[in-house]
């Protein structure tokens, strides 16, 4: 029953890790998924076969593979190259030890000086590994000490079972049982070692992409798109309003976008916002400017006094480039069904806060229209916007 309960923990870890390797697809995952695997046909086989067993040394040569892929998975998860490269020098000699060993374990069938050199390679190698767990615990602090936590349950595994190698005659599978433990408690929370390093890089993913924004907004530029910031909006408008010019304002928003999110996933959405943008600007000229004020909604500052005819005409062109299809991941997604408001200065607003407010106003009303333009002019009805 114990046997079972245990082969079943190991192959429960190793699926977890081919979920891991499939999701993420990094190499750490792949030793991980190693390591579990010849943990299990070791077990399995030094469980169901005598030591004096002509096919026992094989599941001592995997037992060799696990400890050997252990450590790899180790080196890479503690980065013990980054942070203590002498010690992973001495690290990759123990793995060249263990290749050794295992070569060694598929020629002898007796156990006994295959298991006395593989107890003293895990025992270097984890005693190596904690140092190295030391030397990292400042830039990765849980799994520092997860690691430290798993290499004590796994040595007192070790030391704690009645082994061949401590006495003869050899003793029978049960004696494999507290090895087993330690083996199997250790994986386990080198387990909760890696995803507690996943968590701390999407944490640290999430905080540069939080710094990259803000930096980005500072300079004036929407990171996702290229559009202009609403920094860079306001501080165009305020130039413009000191400098006494006519300008016109066009709030342009994309109508049902969380559709887009929720089916095709964020990166969906994030495409066609970039290609929304780029649209924008083709529509403008270049002292125009196009910026982003939310997550689907656009502005675009209008230098001089255009009549309205122009303006609708553009807000016109604006809706039939939205419409086009984004092509994405080998796919084309629908392009935004866009609603727009436009204001114009002095007209309809004499500060920048003003004109966003007019603007805004035209924008709601276009949306409620059931029927009618895709646009509307602040202060009027559907029906003399449609005429322009």
């Amino acid at each position: 029953m114990i046997d079972v309960a245990s082969h079943g923990l190991l192959a429960g870890l190793m699926v977890c890790g081919l979920v891991l390797l499939l999701v993420f697809g990094t190499v750490i995952h792949a030793w991980y998924v190693l390591a579990c695997g010849f943990a299990l046909a070791a077990f399995a086989g030094l469980d169901n076969l005598a030591p004096g067993d002509p096919l026992a040394h094989w599941a001592a040569a995997a037992l060799v593979l696990w400890a050997a892929c252990r450590l790899q998975f180790a080196r890479l998860l503690l980065r013990v190259r980054h942070f203590a490269p002498r010690l992973d020098q001495a690290l990759l000699g123990l793995l060249v030890a263990l290749a050794l060993t295992a070569l060694y374990a598929t020629v002898e069938p007796r156990l006994t000086w295959t298991l006395r050199v593989l107890q003293a390679l895990v025992v270097a190698s984890t005693v190596l590994l904690a140092v190295g767990a030391l030397l990292a615990r400042r830039a990765l602090p849980w799994t520092a000490v997860l690691f430290c936590a798993g290499g004590v349950l796994l040595l007192a595994g070790i030391s704690a079972a009645h082994l061949p190698v401590w006495g003869e005659p050899p003793a029978g599978p049960a004696s494999f049982n507290l090895a087993q433990a330690g083996v199997i408690a250790e994986l386990l929370t080198l387990a909760v070692a890696v995803a507690a390093r996943i968590r701390q890089v999407l944490r640290a993913e999430k905080a540069l992409e939080q710094r990259t924004h803000a930096l980005m907004g500072a300079m004036g530029t929407d990171a996702l798109t290229g559009a202009t910031s609403r920094a860079g909006l306001e501080s165009r408008g305020a130039e413009w309003l000191r400098d006494g010019r006519p300008f016109s304002l066009m709030m342009v928003d994309l109508n049902g976008f969380h559709r887009v999110n929720e089916r095709h996933g964020r990166a969906g959405g994030d495409a066609v916002l970039a290609a929304i943008a780029q649209r924008l600007r083709q529509q403008v000229r270049a002292d125009d400017m196009v910026a982003r004020l939310g997550d689907d909604e656009f502005a675009i500052l209008l230098a001089g006094n255009p009549a309205r005819q122009k303006l609708a005409e553009m807000a016109i062109r604006i809706e039939t480039a939205g419409a086009t299809p984004v092509a994405f991941e080998g796919r084309l997604l629908a392009g935004g069904e866009i609603s727009m408001g436009i204001a114009c200065h002095p007209a309809d607003g004499d500060t920048l806060a003003r004109l966003m407010e007019s603007a805004e106003r035209a924008l709601r009303h276009c949306k409620r229209q059931r029927m009618g333009p895709s646009y509307a002019f602040a202060g009027e009805q559907s029906g003399s916007a449609a005429n322009g």
